[in-house]
């Protein structure tokens, strides 16, 4: 199962969201320390939530491999997982 778009853009408007309050906006320490530790928190949960979903990004094509059913990119000529050829 691929990860859909949202969960890119919540993660990174929470990188924003932390760079313009550290930059922009007159922050003292503990406040920053709080963002930093929220940022951390939503971090870690997106992901725990790529590796539940076995996400990838969607930088090549995948098929399943006839062979052992495994996820392999489209344009390779071999299997990664068992290494029959495609």
């Amino acid at each position: 199962m691929r990860l859909t778009w949202p969960v890119y853009v919540f993660t990174a408007g929470i990188f924003f969201l932390f760079a313009m309050g550290v930059q922009f906006i007159s922050l003292g320490k503990s406040a920053v320390v709080g963002l930093f530790l929220i940022l951390t928190i939503l971090y870690a949960w997106v992901a725990w939530v790529m590796v539940n979903r076995e996400a990838v990004l969607e930088l090549h094509s995948y098929e399943k491999c006839q062979s052992c059913g495994e996820l392999t990119p489209k344009q390779g000529d071999y299997c990664m997982m068992c290494g029959v050829v495609q």
